[in-house]
């Protein structure tokens, strides 16, 4: 077969042995593109689309790292002032203190303990405290007694609405809440 493609080659004139060694490169250069150059361009384009996701990838993880530093901290110091469990602190009898601290201790209408439930390894001890005819200053005297707490006490629902026939007198509505490690 070689030696029968070798006698054609001898027999072409020099113009047909340029276009058949032309068309000859053309058609090697296309099947080197075809099967090389393309499908590298086309790895390359993957990798490079890849390489940048897993580099946005990277800086989302970053900042779920650095939230996740922030927020440990945060717990840290939570946790710090949360009653250790040997304190035997009482939420009720801080709350009737702080009343009493706030001078409104015979306003109270109701002061009723919530079931203790624990939510993720932390126990939430509640008290519902009602208050009549109490002023704003007042009500604001017992923010700040339940802030100096020397535990972590949290004020997570207020309600005051003004008395009817007094406006400046209020009937407040408070849930205060404090929570220990399990």
């Amino acid at each position: 077969m070689i030696q029968m493609l070798k006698e054609r080659w001898q027999h072409f004139s020099q113009r047909e042995r340029l276009i058949v060694a032309a068309g000859g490169a053309i058609v090697a250069a296309a099947l080197v593109f075809l099967l090389i150059i393309d499908p590298l361009i086309e790895t390359i384009d993957t990798l490079d689309r890849q390489a940048r996701r897993k580099a946005k990838d990277s800086q989302e993880l970053a900042l779920v790292v650095q939230e996740y530093v922030v927020k440990q901290a945060r717990i840290a110091k939570l946790e710090e002032r949360m009653p250790v469990p040997t304190a035997q602190f009482s939420l009720l009898a801080f709350m009737e203190e702080a009343t009493t601290t706030a001078r409104i201790r015979d306003r109270i209408v109701g002061m009723q303990p919530q079931a203790p439930v624990v939510v993720q390894g932390y126990q939430e001890t509640a008290v519902d405290l009602r208050l009549d005819d109490v002023s704003l200053p007042q009500i604001l005297a017992l923010l700040v007694a339940i802030e100096q707490a020397p535990y972590d006490v949290q004020v997570h629902h207020l309600q005051m609405k003004p008395k009817y026939d007094n406006p400046v007198n209020l009937d407040a509505t408070l849930r205060i809440v404090t929570y220990a490690k399990v």
